[in-house]
């Protein structure tokens, strides 16, 4: 399916600016936070090696920033509190050997205790803290966990970033306004320490960061979203995602991006790919089921038909926040061929099994 230009409205139906076609990003700036548009999230996940490789463990940090008022939150931290901007912080641990998954959610008004600076990435929510290093080549991610555990790491990009979507905005459904700004670095150099139960780890591995801006969650029919980043051992990353219809079917705008040795990127949309589930996992703690090993058969634009198959490292990676129906599984996957063969890494999202997506900023 070629791409169908939809063209976006200036600002959403309750008054966001929604994000305009062929925007050229400024960084270091546009790292920072945008506060006109309703929704924003700057995500990390990644694969660590520790003691000599004999500890694997997969991280995830994310923080979002929920605009309030449109008119009134675009000021300073000064406004009125009820109208500052909402920040949550997520943040979890896989230790794949000792098969313990760790998680923990704070959500908390801007202020001393949560802020992003809208002129560079300098953010701080929850126990998690980002910002640039000097000069710029890199920066640093930290990360604290329950019972004083904490993960400090500093990331370096091995490819430049990549802009995903036509013109610039990846489409999340037919709404006008159902677009984002999506950024990514698709392999990022990581080291640095794991503090955990009192013991200290040197780790290293690559990571992948999204930095998304948004008015709109998802598009009206839509009941969630199965997502996943993969890099891959020959140097290629992938990213898929299908947009779950509330009747069971993928929407039209689903989509698998392909990033090169190089950089360069190529997609195709719903009608080139399947995503298929092979088998679940039932949440002990919410009876939710997650389809967690999937394969994923696409037509790639130059190479053809491709198959991935991605397996759980730890069965149970399902994050618990406040809100019981909005719980979801984001964990450490690897990535298989058809024989069977472990060609890569991956993360893998599976949002909205519990109903809680329902809400609109729209």
């Amino acid at each position: 399916m070629a791409a169908e230009w939809i063209e976006p409205p200036v600002r959403s139906g309750k008054g966001y600016r929604v994000p305009s076609p062929d925007y050229s990003p400024l960084f270091p700036r546009d790292h920072g936070a945008h506060r006109e548009y309703g929704l924003e999230w700057w995500y990390w996940v990644g694969h660590l090696k520790a003691d000599g490789n004999l500890k694997n463990f997969g991280f995830q940090s994310t923080v979002f920033r929920v605009a309030g008022d449109p008119v009134k939150s675009l000021g300073n931290e000064d406004g009125l509190f009820g109208n500052r901007h909402l920040f949550l912080a997520h943040s979890a641990l896989s230790d794949i050997k000792e098969k313990r998954y760790i998680h923990h959610e704070r959500v908390m008004r801007e202020g001393w205790q949560a802020r992003a600076d809208s002129s560079t990435l300098s953010l701080l929510a929850g126990g998690i803290e980002a910002e640039m290093l000097p000069g710029n080549k890199g920066h640093r991610l930290i990360t604290r966990y329950p019972n004083g555990g904490r993960l400090e790491l500093e990331l370096f990009p091995l490819k430049p970033l990549v802009r995903f979507g036509e013109r610039g905005l990846s489409r999340k459904g037919d709404g006008a306004a159902s677009v984002s700004w999506y950024w990514s670095y698709t392999r990022l150099q990581a080291e640095g320490t794991l503090y955990l139960n009192n013991t200290e780890h040197k780790v290293r591995g690559e990571a992948w960061m999204d930095h998304e801006i948004s008015s709109s969650q998802l598009g009206q029919g839509l009941a969630g979203w199965d997502w996943t980043c993969m890099q891959l051992n020959e140097g290629t990353e992938v990213k898929a995602y299908r947009l779950r219809q509330e009747d069971g079917g993928s929407d039209r705008w689903s989509s698998v991006y392909w990033i090169d040795s190089k950089g360069e990127v190529a997609q195709v949309y719903a009608d080139h790919f399947t995503w298929e589930e092979e088998d679940a996992w039932t949440s002990p703690a919410t009876d939710l089921s997650y389809p967690t090993s999937v394969k994923i058969a696409a037509i790639h634009p130059i190479a053809g038909q491709v198959s991935y198959y991605l397996r759980p490292l730890l069965a149970n990676q399902e994050f618990l926040g406040n809100r019981a129906d909005n719980a979801y599984w984001e964990g450490a996957c690897e990535v298989l061929d058809e024989d069977g063969v472990v060609i890569g890494r991956a993360y893998l999202e599976l949002a909205g099994y519990g109903g809680g997506l329902g809400a609109r900023l729209n």
